[in-house]
């Protein structure tokens, strides 16, 4: 994307927000820092290929990812969201997939022995993966904009969950992006 259409991107995303913030489905969406995050993109895409956005709301990562020639998914809970992620690919002639569900899957066993918990993400709803005809450990990049408390637990979901090789790339807007390969030292299953 040049840089006028990421700014149009942008933009559209956040007029969207300012328009419909009060809607329920906007209730836990928050925007990153997006010229940041296209910038990590732009150097991962030479060593990864399977991209997928956590809480993909409007769906900007996924869509940028897209643009940039990965193959770009996105997990969101709000049906409402996806639509409206949908129509905002389009406009921008991308082509990642959007699934409506929890980007924590089914089998993830949360463990609270570390300090790892919820806070704020729903885990109430089945996982999306079925939708993608994916599962975690398919993707080579995830990206993720956690509350603050859970850092830890979406660490521990790549860790247990995702390849050998999966990169996880987390925003904080205190700290900005972090990098990290959580399940590099164990084993890789069986597919």
């Amino acid at each position: 994307m040049q840089p006028r259409e990421l700014l149009r991107l942008w933009d559209e995303a956040e007029s969207i927000w300012s328009q419909r913030q009060d809607d329920d489905a906007f209730h836990g969406y928050v925007s990153a820092d997006f010229e940041a995050i296209h910038h990590s993109l732009r150097k991962l895409r030479k060593r990864t290929h399977t991209f997928l956005e956590w809480g993909s709301g409007l769906g900007v990562v996924a869509i940028m990812a897209s643009r940039l020639g990965f193959d770009a998914y996105g997990i969101e809970v709000e049906p409402e969201l996806v639509a409206l992620a949908d129509e905002l690919a389009e406009r921008f002639a991308a082509t990642p997939t959007f699934a409506v569900g929890s980007f924590i899957p089914d089998d993830f066993d949360e463990q609270l022995a570390n300090g790892d918990e919820f806070h704020k993400t729903v885990v109430t709803d089945r996982d999306a993966y079925g939708e993608l005809d994916m599962e975690l450990r398919d993707f080579d990049l995830v990206y993720a904009y956690p509350w603050p408390e859970e850092h830890g637990v979406f660490r521990n979901i790549v860790r247990t969950c995702g390849a050998k090789h999966t990169l996880l790339l987390r925003y904080d807007a205190r700290e900005g992006l972090t990098l990290s390969r959580p399940a590099k030292n164990r084993p890789e299953a069986s597919r």
